[in-house]
């Protein structure tokens, strides 16, 4: 169960020593999610940017951390093209795909699913009530699929509508559904997610510490993933929701601390870095064994 801590100066500060503390140590990892944590929810995904603040923080933890990296619902080429920080690992597609030696890639296992993706999607664009047309955004992401029905004009009618198009379709058959903040999720049936991404990433740079940073059901993933790593002593972690009125039960129950905004988001990566910094600066000034 998650501590939800006051929102205030002191709470901020509080949680700020205490990732500094936990990222403070050799083989240390941060990774975050996008859209909801270092970015606000847009209306059209393609609106949506990562606040300068988030960014900024980001480049600079690069150089004090064995990893920082984004793990995101959104392709890698649009998640390093909104992060736009380089040197960070990147994985999209809910740990479907995969940015390493300079190319995207998905992984083999969700290759051959992209085709029934492609056909879902447009199966779903053809049984679309004509009257949601305009306010559903449909993308297709290769290795997954989004709907979007912020938009809508009542996006609870709207979710009903859209789940009984996704059980008419027929090419939907072995298709993963899994929902978000008024959006639907179209996955392969993989054991393949945030979760699986963390757990590579903490085998293959060695990590002995992760804090990770998430607001949706896919991040909760992640939580549970970690969650399983310290419990069997292996290593330390943080789970730090980013919580809301939208915010799902799992998220809730499966977060260690909260924040309540991405600008709260972006303050606490902002007092991390300045304090790793400090950090820095004394080592460097503190005397050699067997110095004068």
């Amino acid at each position: 169960m998650y501590e939800s801590l006051s929102h205030n100066d002191n709470g901020d500060v509080k949680l700020a020593r205490r990732l500094i503390e936990l990222l403070g140590r050799p083989r240390a990892g941060l990774v975050t999610d996008i859209d909801g944590t270092i970015s606000p929810i847009a209306a059209r995904p393609e609106d949506a940017i990562v606040l300068p603040g988030a960014r900024r923080a980001l480049a600079g933890l690069r150089d004090h951390l064995s990893l920082v990296a984004v793990v995101t619902g959104r392709s890698v080429e649009d998640a390093r093209r909104m992060v736009d920080v380089d040197g960070l690992t990147y994985f999209g597609n809910h740990g479907l795909e995969i940015y390493s030696h300079g190319r995207a890639e998905i992984v083999p296992e969700a290759r051959p699913w992209v085709p029934r993706i492609t056909a879902t999607v447009n199966g779903v664009i053809e049984q679309l009530d004509p009257e949601l047309k305009s306010s559903v955004i449909v993308e297709n992401k290769g290795a997954t699929a989004s709907i979007h029905y912020r938009l809508t004009p009542d996006p609870d009618r709207a979710r009903l509508h859209l789940l009984d198009v996704l059980a008419r379709c027929e090419p939907t058959s072995g298709i993963r559904v899994e929902e978000g903040r008024r959006v639907m999720n179209l996955l392969p049936p993989l054991l393949i997610n945030k979760g699986s991404a963390v757990r590579w990433m903490v085998k293959e740079h060695a990590l002995d510490r992760v804090a990770y940073v998430g607001d949706d059901i896919t991040d909760a993933h992640a939580f549970r993933a970690l969650d399983m790593l310290r419990e069997s002593g292996n290593i330390e972690t943080l789970n730090i929701g980013v919580l809301g009125p939208e915010s799902a039960p799992s998220v809730r129950q499966l977060c260690d601390v909260s924040v309540p905004s991405v600008n709260a988001v972006a303050e606490l990566l902002r007092r991390v870095l300045e304090g790793l910094e400090a950090s820095d600066r004394m080592d460097s000034r503190a005397p050699s064994i067997g110095s004068d």
